[in-house]
């Protein structure tokens, strides 16, 4: 019942095109570097299969290579870091599934509702992240040390013996928290209460809204419901979709998924 979670990935050399790398690949830090911007800037944060779908996504490594990388779809943490853990595997990374909590804007401690990686390279351990819709550092960080990539600053603190903190600093110069990790490898069917409840409760923003964010070489895109938001450079432009043909036309455009206008929820319908 749960084997497809665990099976290996089917086309390493299929996932690299999709992320716009040449094949074959080194498992060294510059390569994991590569990798993750590659990923933030090519697949998107989305959640088209729970809200507009009413569905929960497949966790199995063979949907979500069928979704991911020849579908050309998106996915959120559970999926996107599920598959890029098996591709990291299949490279020759030792790197493992991490739980961790949401804690940016928040002074209480949310639900571990996220799933990260971890990867051990020499002494190091680095954090990894391609499947967080907010601030997720544009490569990999070491816990107990920090980096600034792409002109971000993020820093991995210890908070005891059990968690760990990612801080960044904001385009302000602010410092503010962002997420908590616990260390622990996590077996992958750990993962799937969890994506029940971000996919199906009706209290989670993921069943709620429609989430879509995509990191740019200028700047972001970000999708809320039909509201787009894109940041270039000092810029940003608002846009907002007013119908379904117009949302699946953006969709297409900006974050390079073919959607049925059809298909997508619209509240004035």
């Amino acid at each position: 019942m749960y084997e497809g979670l665990y099976a290996p990935l089917p086309d390493g050399q299929a996932y690299a095109r999709r992320i716009g790398l040449p094949w074959p690949l080194t498992p060294d830090l510059d390569t994991l570097d590569r990798i993750i911007l590659a990923h933030q800037c090519t697949v998107p944060f989305e959640n088209l299969q729970c809200y507009d779908e009413g569905q929960m996504p497949s966790l199995e490594i063979a949907a979500l290579f069928e979704k991911v990388v020849v579908q050309h779809r998106g996915g959120f943490c559970f999926e996107l870091n599920a598959l890029l853990l098996s591709f990291l595997k299949a490279l020759g990374y030792d790197a493992w599934g991490v739980s961790c909590c949401i804690i940016r804007g928040r002074d209480f401690i949310p639900p571990m509702l996220h799933r990260a990686i971890l990867v051990r390279l020499g002494e190091t351990v680095y954090y990894c992240d391609v499947g967080y819709g907010g601030p997720q550092p544009p490569g990999p960080v070491p816990l107990g040390g920090e980096r600034t990539i792409c002109g971000e600053r993020f820093i991995f603190l210890k908070q005891d013996e059990t968690w760990w903190r990612l801080d960044r600093y904001t385009s302000k110069g602010e410092r503010e928290k962002v997420i908590l990790l616990w260390p622990m490898p996590q077996a992958e069917t750990y993962f799937i209460p969890y994506n029940f409840y971000c996919s199906r409760n009706p209290d989670s923003l993921f069943a709620k809204k429609r989430v879509l964010n995509l990191r740019t070489a200028e700047g972001s895109l970000a999708l809320m419901d039909t509201t787009l938001t894109e940041r270039r450079g000092g810029e940003t432009t608002v846009t907002e979709a007013r119908s379904r043909e117009e949302l699946a036309a953006m969709l297409k455009e900006k974050f390079g998924i073919e959607y049925p206008a059809a298909s997508l929820r619209w509240e004035n319908a």
